[in-house]
């Protein structure tokens, strides 16, 4: 029996390893380098137990060469069926064997020395400049916004992407082609938040964090929490919800826009994709969504079908003032269709700004109301909003947000 397999990972050269298994070094610092390899990056540093790596999603997780090993060989066949430990066993050995592939001592240090638990992204952000002007102007004084902007060394506005374990894991970055991820973040792991005060009244979800910042300067809310996810999929989802059951809010207030309205109601339509149990299905054609979702109670549906009924009425009618006769296919395609399916409600939905702005109305009203307030600015977006009224004496700001609800 073996009592000391994979025990040799400090005498193997961590950064040649990763060359010689086809990685691309993307960059090398005083203190790591970064390799870049199967749509995703891996940051090498060397500390007091040598050479170790992590992934940019997981920081905070420290691995070795024969991790390194073994993730490589899990998506290679071996001959005659080995199992995934024969493979492991066998390319370990075959790495000590390669002298290339071998620290030439034990005292080499090619990079700084740095501690176990060292994060590059956290060498990224710098304290925001005391002089900064317009919308991050004395932002590092406002409460839910201290040590939530950051820059860089060349001043650009940095803000943390915080991962599950709320470990750094990049960020976003205010550039002059918008709201950005920084260089290798893992954008699609992560999300921003503001500080959390002891009494929290709600949660409110935006784009970016600069739509958050611009709405908490036209609002100043107290006792809430801003947030802004990396991107909208199953995992930055899982934990905004899991922030959520911890702060115990009921619910949630979504703002989601863009440089155009429709952007926004089609966020809005990809983020209820994904609210937990709301068993809500999307999938897009080159001219229509496609949507499926439960019919929950009469009244629900009574209503949500009334409404898109009344819109496709109202559609009619507008083409009437240019054309005597009705050209139903032309009709038909910018239509909502919505049938039964068994328990489930099908809709078409043609990609048109008016008809998804009606269907994101509709749902969330009769389907989501008790879970989800929608948010909207008269502008395109809440920076646009901040600065057509910046330097405008404005009172009663805390009541004045519900004036922004979503209606038709």
């Amino acid at each position: 029996m073996i009592k000391k397999w994979l025990s040799e990972d400090h005498h193997i050269d961590l950064p040649k390893l990763f060359a010689d298994l086809g990685f691309k070094l993307s960059r090398q610092e005083e203190t790591h380098y970064i390799f870049k390899g199967g749509g995703s990056h891996y940051v090498v540093l060397y500390s007091d137990k040598g050479y170790l790596y992590y992934t940019i999603e997981r920081p905070e997780e420290k691995l070795s060469a024969s991790d390194l090993i073994t993730a490589y060989v899990s998506k290679t066949e071996g001959e005659n069926k080995e199992m995934l430990w024969d493979k492991v066993d066998a390319y370990y050995k075959m790495v000590l064997e390669n002298k290339s592939l071998l620290l030439a001592n034990n005292s080499q240090k090619p990079i700084k020395l740095v501690s176990e638990d060292f994060n590059h992204f956290r060498d990224y952000g710098r304290p925001l400049d005391i002089n900064a002007d317009g919308l991050y102007a004395g932002s590092e004084d406002m409460g839910p916004f201290d040590g939530r902007i950051f820059q860089d060394k060349e001043g650009e506005i940095l803000f943390p992407l915080f991962n599950i374990q709320n470990e750094v894991c990049g960020y976003f970055a205010d550039t002059d082609k918008g709201v950005l991820p920084f260089r290798e973040s893992a954008i699609k792991h992560s999300l921003w938040y503001s500080n959390i005060p002891k009494k929290i009244d709600g949660l409110f979800l935006f784009k970016d964090p600069k739509e958050a910042l611009a709405f908490h300067r036209k609002f100043s809310l107290n006792n809430v929490v801003y947030l802004a996810l990396g991107a909208i999929n199953t995992q930055t989802t899982r934990i905004l919800f899991q922030i959520q059951r911890l702060t115990k809010v009921d619910k949630l207030f979504l703002s989601f826009t863009g440089d155009k309205k429709l952007e926004g109601y089609l966020r809005d339509l990809h983020f209820i994709s994904y609210v937990e149990d709301s068993d809500f299905k999307l999938s897009l054609t080159d001219r229509n969504m496609a949507l499926h979702f439960p019919i929950g109670n009469e009244k629900s549906f009574s209503r949500f079908y009334n409404h898109t009924r009344q819109f496709n009425t109202e559609l009619a009618q507008s083409f009437m003032k240019y054309n005597k006769i009705i050209d139903q296919n032309r009709l038909n395609r910018y239509s909502v269709m919505v049938s039964k399916d068994g328990e489930q409600i099908k809709v078409r939905l043609p990609l048109e700004a008016n008809a998804i702005r009606l269907l994101v109305w509709s749902y969330y009203k009769n389907y989501l109301d008790k879970a989800i307030e929608i948010l909207k600015p008269t502008s395109h977006n809440w920076y646009s909003e901040w600065e057509s009224t910046e330097g405008q004496q404005q009172k009663g700001k805390e009541g004045q947000w519900k004036d922004y609800r979503m209606a038709m």
